[in-house]
């Protein structure tokens, strides 16, 4: 048996029956409804993937930077040793056997300028 709404003076709803909708505007919504779905997860998809190639970018440059970095100390280290004045005595002397210069060589240099002899 079935149940069918109380009529009552109070209750004045009715039932309607809807009409059915043709076959193709329920296919096409249908299909939009997936349409807009998969757009959505490929939005997402396409940030995700985006996201890993910046993360691998990211690592190669860091480890790039590392390499960088891991160069440059030696060379840091070598300038700091031979920018002190005593390894550079002990390399002129011992290496290229160069010898402090005579008095007699000496130029001394005063804040005026130098004229120029003809």
């Amino acid at each position: 048996m079935k149940d069918f709404p109380v009529s009552s003076p109070k209750n004045t709803t009715r039932l309607v029956r809807k009409k059915m909708e043709h076959p193709k505007v329920s296919s096409f919504k249908f299909i939009l409804t997936w349409a807009i779905l998969f757009l959505v997860a490929l939005f997402f998809v396409q940030q995700r993937i985006d996201y890993t190639r910046t993360e691998k970018k990211v690592r190669q440059l860091m480890m790039e930077k590392r390499k960088i970095i891991s160069s440059i100390l030696p060379l840091q280290l070598e300038e700091r040793y031979l920018t002190k004045l005593s390894n550079v005595e002990n390399i002129a002397r011992n290496s290229i056997y160069l010898r402090r210069p005579e008095p007699k060589q000496l130029i001394e240099i005063t804040g005026k300028t130098a004229e120029k002899a003809p």
